[in-house]
């Protein structure tokens, strides 16, 4: 069980994490059709703004992860939030396009995530820190799923900008909860080792890596999925896009509903690696599903399986990590692991456009394949990996 003092951090470190995604997820189905209306605009500019906040936050993950293992955790964050409300009050007031790449290139240049992760890390007990985790996935998921629902009647009656000048109120809001109700952890006093000395070494650590890559891999899937998935309920199954959440938020909601408990027991039972083995074994089912059962309700199928393993790894993930990386590098650990998310993010987006023009067939069985790959790498390697009961330094 979490301790009141926890329960304050958990509930905290979420509010942070969902102002930033809240900031993502309610500007993802609306921003492209926006940005084509601003002065300058080409196709290319379009794809810039949507996509350069991914690539600034895949650039400095790590930094920003190294930077909070040597000096403060809440210093890191605090410049970050500062810096993600600055490029969303400028996206609320551009009316260029160039304008508005900029003020994405700022959105993403807050890439606190990396440094909130080790936060959270550092002031809950090991034992429970999947746990925790959870409650911060779980969050997100349901920002996911509230996003989805409300952004385009928002857009609509406020206008885009209104979306920019929320979020950033959100990342101060977030700011100001971060100093009054959070503390800074004890600082360890051993010498943080040279960035470009501790990085190699992270990366060479297999066990990391393949969390690393399973994170990539899992968000690679999740952005291409979320490229052609909404086409397809439009053009091919006759759903419109206001209708999408009749689709979403079912299936969210009960992956979410199968995602707490089960990591509850397997932190309570040890069996974290059956957790982790079963999530990427259901999202390659769920491509399977979809193959043989190639129309709505198999569609709805797959999106219920990834959603179930999603939310299954997603909590572990991160917990798994920072436990193999210890608390000395565990914020350039988490960079290094958060780097990989965005590149997948970044490289399921270019994926999901050309399944776009092969058909979502092609999609099934590549992705389906890409999971195949995923299940085998992660079932070869975690029969010796320190997991289970480990309790890393």
């Amino acid at each position: 069980m979490l301790t009141k003092e926890e329960k304050k951090v958990v509930a905290g470190i979420t509010f942070v994490v969902v102002a930033r995604f809240l900031g993502l997820f309610l500007l993802l189905p609306v921003l492209a059709p926006y940005v084509k209306t601003l002065e300058g605009a080409t196709p290319l500019l379009v794809g810039l703004a949507v996509g350069v906040y991914g690539f600034t936050q895949a650039l400095l993950q790590i930094p920003f992860g190294y930077l909070s293992d040597k000096y403060s955790r809440k210093a890191v964050i605090s410049a970050g939030l500062l810096v993600y409300a600055l490029g969303s009050f400028l996206g609320a007031v551009v009316s260029t396009a160039w304008g508005m790449v900029l003020a994405r290139f700022l959105q993403g240049a807050g890439a606190i995530s990396s440094a909130a992760i080790a936060l959270a890390a550092d002031l809950v007990r090991e034992e429970v820190r999947t746990v925790a985790f959870a409650h911060i996935g779980a969050a997100i998921g349901l920002t996911f799923a509230f996003s989805i629902v409300v952004s385009p009647l928002l857009a609509g009656y406020l206008g885009v900008p209104a979306l920019f000048v929320l979020t950033g109120l959100l990342s101060l809001l977030a700011l100001l909860y971060l100093w009054l109700f959070i503390k800074e952890p004890e600082r360890h006093r051993k010498e943080i080792e040279p960035f470009l000395k501790t990085l190699p070494s992270i990366l060479r650590d297999r066990n990391q890596l393949v969390i690393d890559l399973s994170v990539m891999l899992l968000h690679l899937v999740l952005v291409a999925l979320f490229t052609v998935v909404p086409v397809e309920l439009i053009e091919r199954y006759g759903l419109p896009k206001p209708e999408h959440w009749k689709v979403y938020l079912p299936v969210i909601l009960v992956s979410l509903a199968v995602m707490v408990p089960a990591v509850i027991a397997a932190e309570k039972r040890g069996r974290i690696k059956e957790v982790y083995l079963s999530g990427v074994a259901l999202i390659a089912l769920g491509f399977l599903v979809y193959l043989l059962v190639p129309g709505f309700w198999g569609l709805v199928g797959m999106l219920l399986l990834f959603f179930v393993g999603f939310h299954l790894l997603e909590p572990v993930l991160p917990s798994l990590l920072t436990k193999l990386a210890g608390p000395e590098k565990r914020g350039i650990a988490v960079g290094v692991y958060n780097t990989f998310q965005f590149v997948g993010a970044f490289t399921g987006g270019l994926l999901g456009g050309l399944f776009l023009k092969l058909g979502s067939a092609v999609m099934s069985i590549t992705l389906g394949l890409l999971s195949l790959f995923w299940l085998l790498l992660v079932g070869s390697w975690i029969k010796s990996a320190p997991l289970g009961g480990q309790r890393g330094a």
